[in-house]
Order: C-alpha cells, then sequence, then structure tokens
C-alpha cells in the first residue's frame, strides 16, 4: 500500500481565488464609494435648500392637532423638528417615510441618544377627508409619536407655501382620489433653524446619521 502525496493546489486554482478576493475587494470598496456619493448628494441639496426653506421658528400658523387642540409654531419652540406633509389615505410614501423615521429613532436610541427629545410633525395635504379623528387613528399605527395637524384647505395651502411645499389634487378616472405631494421631510433644530432633509427613500443609516447631528446639535 502507497501512500498519496498531498495534493497542492496548483498556480490555476491560486490564481482563481485571488481573482475573486480582488473582484470581493472592489465590489466593496465600490459598495462605500456609492454610499458615499448618495450621502453626500443628499446633504449638497439640503444646502441648497437651506437658500429657500425658512426656518420654523418665523413661521406663524395655527391648526389643529389630532386631539382636537388648536396648535402654533411656538408649541413646538425649544425642541428639534421633524415636518413631514402628507395625507392618511397615501398607499405609499406616507408610510414609508413615517416607518423610516420610527426605525431610525429606535436606532439612534439604540446609540444613547435621546431621541424624545424630537417632535414629529404631520401636516396633512388632505383638508376633506383628514379630520384630527382620521388623523388620531392613522398616526396610532405607527410605532412613534407623532403630531397630525390638519385645518382648512386655505389654511392648508398657505402653511404648505410658506414651508415651500407642494400639494396637487389627483382623481383617477375610477374616482379614487390621490395627493401628488412633497416627499421630503424637512429637518428644524431646537432653536427652530433649518438644518437639512431626509429624501423619500434615503438609506436608513444615512437618516440615522441626520437625526443623531440633528440630536447633538440640539
Amino acid at each position: 500500500m502507497t501512500d498519496n502525496p498531498l495534493e497542492t493546489p496548483g498556480p490555476g486554482r491560486s490564481g482563481a481565488r485571488a481573482a475573486r478576493m480582488m473582484l470581493a475587494a472592489v465590489a466593496v470598496v465600490a459598495f462605500v464609494a456609492v454610499a458615499g456619493a448618495v450621502f453626500w448628494l443628499s446633504e449638497q441639496q439640503a444646502r441648497k435648500m437651506q437658500v429657500g426653506i425658512p426656518d420654523f421658528s418665523s413661521q406663524e400658523f395655527r391648526l389643529t392637532d389630532q386631539s382636537g387642540a388648536s396648535r402654533s409654531a411656538a408649541d413646538f419652540a425649544g425642541a428639534p423638528v421633524a415636518l413631514f406633509f402628507g395625507y392618511t389615505y397615501c398607499p405609499d410614501v406616507c408610510p414609508m417615510t413615517l416607518t423610516l423615521l420610527a426605525n431610525a429613532l429606535d436606532e439612534a436610541g439604540d446609540r444613547g441618544l435621546d431621541t424624545a427629545a424630537l417632535q414629529t410633525i404631520f401636516v396633512t395635504v388632505d383638508a376633506e377627508r383628514d379630520t384630527p379623528e382620521q388623523l388620531a387613528a392613522y398616526l396610532s399605527l405607527f410605532d412613534t409619536e407623532v403630531t397630525g395637524l390638519t385645518g382648512s384647505s386655505e389654511a392648508l395651502v398657505k402653511v404648505q407655501r410658506d414651508f415651500g411645499a407642494y400639494a396637487s389634487r389627483v382623481e383617477r378616472e375610477d374616482g379614487v382620489v390621490l395627493w401628488d405631494h412633497t416627499a421630503t421631510v424637512y429637518l428644524y433644530d431646537a432653536d427652530g433653524r433649518f438644518t437639512g432633509t431626509i429624501v423619500f427613500n434615503e438609506p436608513p443609516e444615512f437618516v440615522t446619521k441626520k437625526l443623531a447631528r440633528l440630536f447633538q446639535a440640539g
């Protein structure tokens, strides 16, 4: 009985393994580069918007929250704000954005940040259907505290205009009413200064980073 010599990898196998490792390294570098580029573009967009977006503290409005109480900008002074325009019958953008915020707040909380300080405000663009009761029922579905605001069509249009937001009613042939609206979350520090935005479908890690920076600034 003869012993078989140990099989050693030939140059072909070594070359293939090295090629796979090289491809993996290139993929990692490419992913980091793309992620960094997306974050940079998001930051650049926020800086450009700072020219046209007013500070929260400079606004004057009187709307009604989901409990029926009258609310103004002064009621939110002294703590950071995340402001979003939407409506409760929204099939995609609104629930996805509110869920993204809730998850990002959980992540920021796990990092030891005081996320309770953030005031998330959901201003409806649908005065006809979004009553205080409807807002209360809708916002209770999300795992984060949100103040919903509604009012007359005139009051809501004024708030949209003052904050540089957009909303347009769309009625489909089947009678379903939708709204085409701004899908951006506006961020304000504790002094009511506009600091940046969260864009729709922004990667969760970027959202968490922006919220963390907002808490630290406050």
